[in-house]
This record gives structure tokens, sequence and C-alpha cells, in this order.
């Protein structure tokens, strides 16, 4: 099955030698369990997900098989898609973090599976929460340990996510797929609406990336952190690219078609 040519199918892996793999079942798992609507109004017991998710995580490793980094900053690698959710393989390195973003009011699990994760929560300052407007401060940081699986909605707070070892690999769940989100900058307050793309697709990398972000594939572990790349974050600090280049005059700003390759986490 070509599954960049099949995304309306319920799920889809594109190499079909792994139709019996662990990763696979998951895919088929998480497909059942999607279906299952909750007391609340959407799809999907949570703590169900999360023991999928760990089970998985602590017991394979068949997600080695999308690992692709990028000098420029953390790529996005696309494992399953259908409209009840998204699965994916991000890969980090120390220095690439992502912005600060909201989730468009779907659910995000994620499994680290190398290294560890730095989650920090934003919420507006007048508010203390994610209804607001204007700066944002942080709220609370803790680490996503190998083997652990983290969980954010809008609800709980925006996040920033950043590597806090060499190299971080993790598994995230959307449900549903985000195809476009907020960007925060903290301490300017202002928003940039970003559309989210992928590094990789099904294994396969995504033609026409722009240079920075992304534009080239590299293997597991196959070259060192790039040295030009230095924009660790702290606190409320403008980073991560002066927050994507928002513009500080402007509460918003649209993307044209030819951004939706920008790899947003």
């Amino acid at each position: 099955m070509n599954a960049i040519d099949n995304q309306n199918s319920e799920s889809f892996l594109i190499d079909e030698s792994t139709l019996d793999s662990p990763l696979n079942r998951l895919v088929e798992n998480l497909t059942e369990e999607f279906k299952n609507v909750q007391p609340e109004g959407f799809t999907g017991n949570g703590q169900v997900i999360v023991s999928l998710l760990t089970e998985y995580i602590n017991n394979h490793n068949d997600w080695k098989e999308y690992v692709f980094y990028c000098p420029y900053s953390y790529s996005r690698n696309l494992i399953a898609k259908n409209d009840m959710f998204e699965l994916m393989v991000i890969c980090w390195r120390r220095g690439q973090p992502s912005p600060v973003h909201n989730h468009e009011d779907q659910r995000c699990w994620m499994g680290c599976v190398k290294g560890q994760l730095e989650e920090t929560y934003y919420v507006f300052s007048d508010t203390k929460s994610t209804k607001g407007e204007g700066l944002l401060e942080q709220s609370y940081t803790h680490p996503i340990d190998n083997g652990s699986v983290g969980y954010i909605t809008d609800e709980i707070a925006f996040h920033r996510m950043q590597s806090i070892t060499d190299e971080t690999i993790s598994i995230h769940l959307y449900s549903k797929p985000i195809t476009e989100c907020n960007i925060y900058c903290p301490d300017k307050g202002t928003i940039t609406r970003k559309k989210l793309g992928y590094f990789t697709q099904y294994k396969k990398k995504v033609l026409n990336l722009p240079t920075a972000s992304c534009g080239s594939v590299q293997p597991l572990s196959s070259t060192p952190i790039p040295q030009s790349i230095n924009n660790t974050t702290s606190n409320n600090s403008t980073t991560v690219s002066e927050c994507l280049n928002s513009n500080s005059n402007s509460t918003t700003t649209n993307l044209s078609s030819s951004s939706s390759s920008v790899s947003l986490i």
C-alpha cells in the first residue's frame, strides 16, 4: 500500500514488510481504541492509550526505522496517520528546542525512547491559564525520562520541548492530527500562526524542504551536533529564531502555502 496516496484509509504504514511488526500492531491497537467514544465527547480512553504506548516504548525498538536527524532543528518523522490520530518519531539534539506552542484543542502523548526531554509549561501572565492575552510566563518544568509517557492538552498549558541530553528520540501521538498551530513569543506577547510539516513521511524524505527547516536526512547518530546550533532556551528569553520570525507589531501572522513545510511539534 502506498500510504501517501491513501491518506483516507483507516490506518497505514508505507512499508508492507512491517505489517506484523510491533509498531504496526501499536498502530492497529490505537486505531481500534480511537473508535471508542468517551463520556467527555472525545474518542480513545486516555489510560488505555498510555498503557499501549508505555508497553511499546519499553519493549520494542522498531521505531529506529523512522529515526532521521536534521542538522538545523528537531525533526518530525511520520509513521502513520488517519482521521483520528497521527503518530510520529521526533528526533532532537541538544540546542534544538521547539517553540512555545499550543495543540489546537487536541490531545498529545509523548513517549521517550532515548535520552531525556524537558517539558516547560507556559500560561498567560494575566490569567495564569491558557485563556488570556499578552505575555506568557513559565508555570512548570519537568523531565520526561526514557521509558515514560507525557501528556499535554491546551487546558493544561502551552509548552516548549527540548532535549537535555545530546540526543533524544520520542514518539508523539496526536488525536486528532494537527495541521497548524499557534507559536507564542513569551516575552513579546506575539502569536504567529504556523502550518506543520514533516521531515520524512513513511521513511521517505519530504521533497522541497527549505534548507533551514531540515533540508537533508541523516540516519541515527551518523553525524555530530552541528557547531552552528546553539540556540538553547532559558527562562522567557526570545529564542527559536526570534519565535520563528514573529512580527512584534502584530498579534498574528498568517503564512502562505509555501510555508507549510515548517517543522513544528
